[in-house]
């Protein structure tokens, strides 16, 4: 069975099991005073919330949004409902280790005058109700309702669960006084099984009567609260360049009275930068139809709006009642959002963070009394006060540092991966040099590693033989099994350095001077390290209709590698003038190496935090 229709069967044998004695019990029905005062922002966007329930409104809406709050929050709203009856809500929520509870006040009030009303015989046994036309009594009505909420998130199906009891008091008073007093349920659970859609499903006043579900006055009349279900679903987009939207809707029925018909309520919400929001809705309602007792479906238009202020969040909703201009209402809510409570926190290093230093302190703090032992890369690590801090040693590369909070049982209640790169750091490269980038990068591949005693000496020069034996290590040219004949007049076959001057010349990296000679202790001019660059690099070699630099001929022997060389933004030490002549440090070398393509898929790949880390948390914590 799947998750959905699990969650489905479940809520039809509740519905069933809770309304049967609901039905059979009087049909007098009295108000839910609750289902207003909800707060601005579902108001706002047609009272669409069974399905999202991800603030404080949830105690209202569905309770068993409560059990996914992260920090506790607070709720005020005020309005004048159709112009006449003020309203003001209340509510504050803390979520703790066993669940998140919430409390909350609702109350609607009304003061009126009517003139008092004279009984007056007008003949024999026959009498009149007439009103006073100087006498008039002040009446005063207040209904209010207490709210106390709870919710949990189960640990299973990625499902949450929660139930509102309300306790409601009316009264009236002017010529005679009445009051009640009842109580009431309301049960919810909220699906998410990802983070974009979610269902949820809420049974309003599903409290029997023989169960004290009902509202009894002063009289002796008893009024039972109507029942509702209501099943809402919603999709949420997020985005950085559009921003956060929330689309969705609840569909309602009252089982207890067959002649309500079922209703929808409609909502958009979009958050397009991270401090407003505005939202539009329809919200139906049921309303008399022609002059009988039949009735029928008005779609009321919302709209509503959401400022956000460090952490609080002004909302404001405008909502129309039953086609009538003089029945629009404005509600003003004001909640307090809380930054989020995280159980485990690191506050140094940062993650992808970049860093040349041997070890690192990694600091944190707690704030989940249930973590019992913490972690650092397999050792474990003192809190002290909620603080932890430690040294962790780094290799040269990418780094994974895991940080993991257990419980008392060895449980895993929370992991944070740091992701950091230390670069090779050399002592004679500042910080402003021009290949400084190039340098560390190359020196911690160890393709242009540096000295023992901690430099890089950007100026040193490099022979033609070091130079090819470096081009040959790059590209992985083994030396040559058996050089027979001479590769060039000044290499005999054989020298030491023989065989990987034959390869060379095979790989066509080298192709030596004029008079076959391959100088190889001679030191690499600019044009010669471009030269044998480009063809380790294998660039293709174009017509050339423009010099490249101003000190190159149209005619140069070497213009089309000069060329191929620029476009590849390999010769990044040239401005106007590339000096061709001009012996070639290792500072330049490196340079053009890194813009080489093979190598600079290497260079890439080091600097890409998305690749090359741990992305799981290693069984108890050992990497």
């Amino acid at each position: 069975m799947s998750k959905i229709k699990l969650l489905f069967w479940v809520f039809s044998v509740l519905l069933a099991v809770l309304l049967c004695p609901i039905a059979l019990a009087e049909v007098r029905f009295a108000s839910d005073i609750t289902s207003l005062g909800v707060g601005a922002r579902p108001l706002g966007m047609g009272k669409m919330f069974v399905g999202l329930a991800d603030d404080i409104s949830s105690m209202y809406l569905n309770p068993g949004g409560l059990g996914n709050l992260k920090a506790g929050e607070f709720l005020s709203m005020s309005g004048r409902f159709v112009n006449q009856v003020n309203y003001l809500t209340l509510a504050v929520s803390t979520p703790t280790d066993r669940g998140t509870f919430a409390v909350g006040y609702t109350g609607a009030g009304l003061g009126f005058n009517i003139p008092v009303l004279n009984l007056i015989e007008i003949a024999t046994g026959e009498y009149r109700v007439i009103p006073s036309t100087n006498e008039s009594v002040d009446y005063n009505y207040l209904n209010q309702a207490a709210a106390f909420s709870y919710g949990l998130r189960l640990p299973w199906f990625n499902l949450s669960a929660g139930t509102t009891l309300k306790i409601f008091s009316e009264s009236i008073k002017g010529s005679s006084n009445n009051s009640s007093l009842g109580m009431d349920l309301d049960i919810g659970a909220l699906y998410k099984p990802n983070t974009q859609f979610s269902l949820g499903a809420t049974l309003k006043n599903a409290l029997p009567a023989s169960l004290g579900g009902k509202v009894r006055w002063d009289t002796g009349l008893e009024e039972t609260v109507p029942s509702s279900f209501v099943l809402g679903g919603n999709y949420q987009v997020t985005t950085p360049k559009i921003g956060l939207i929330n689309l969705g809707a609840d569909y309602e029925i009252q089982p207890t009275r067959a002649n309500i018909p079922s209703m929808f309520h409609l909502g958009l919400e979009y958050w397009p930068l991270q401090m407003f929001a505005f939202r539009t809705g329809i919200d139906q309602d049921v309303i008399g139809s022609g002059t009988g007792t039949g009735l029928t479906v008005s779609n009321n238009p919302t709209a509503g709006l959401s400022l956000l202020f460090s952490d609080w969040r002004f909302d404001y909703a405008f909502h129309k009642y039953n086609n009538l201009t003089t029945n629009d209402t404005h509600y003003f809510s004001l909640v307090y959002l809380p930054p989020e409570k995280i159980p485990l926190q690191v506050l140094s290093p940062s993650d992808k963070e970049i860093t040349h230093e041997s070890t690192v302190i990694v600091r944190g703090k707690v704030a989940d009394r249930k973590i019992n032992k913490l972690t650092i890369n397999g050792k474990a690590v003192q809190i002290n006060n909620n603080i932890f801090e430690t040294e962790v040693s780094l290799l040269l590369g990418k780094n994974t540092i895991w940080v993991g909070a257990f419980d008392a049982k060895g449980k895993v209640l929370e992991t944070k991966r740091i992701r950091l790169l230390r670069l090779e750091k050399f002592s004679d490269v500042p910080d402003n040099y021009w290949a400084r980038n190039e340098i560390e990068a190359l020196g911690t591949l160890n393709i242009v590693p540096g000295f023992k005693d901690g430099t890089f000496k950007p100026d040193k020069k490099s022979k033609r033989f070091d130079y090819l034996i470096k081009l040959m290590n790059i590209g992985k040219v083994p030396p040559a099994t058996e050089v027979k004949t001479d590769p060039f007049t000044d290499v005999k076959a054989k020298d030491k350095i023989a065989p990987y001057v034959q390869a060379g010349q095979d790989v066509k990296l080298v192709k030596g001077y004029p008079d076959k000679k391959f100088r190889p202790y001679k030191i690499v001019n600019r044009v010669e390290g471009t030269v044998m660059t480009v063809r380790f690099a294998n660039l293709k070699l174009e017509s050339v209709n423009e010099r490249p630099y101003e000190d190159i001929a149209a005619r140069h022997w070497a213009i089309k590698e000069i060329s191929a060389a620029k476009q590849q933004d390999m010769l990044k030490f040239a401005l106007e003038y590339l000096y061709p002549k001009n012996d070639l440090t290792r500072s330049e070398l490196t340079a053009m190496l890194a813009h080489t393509p093979e190598v600079k898929i290497l260079v890439d790949d080091l600097m890409n935090f998305e690749s090359g880390y741990s992305t799981e948390f290693p069984t108890g914590g050992v990497i």
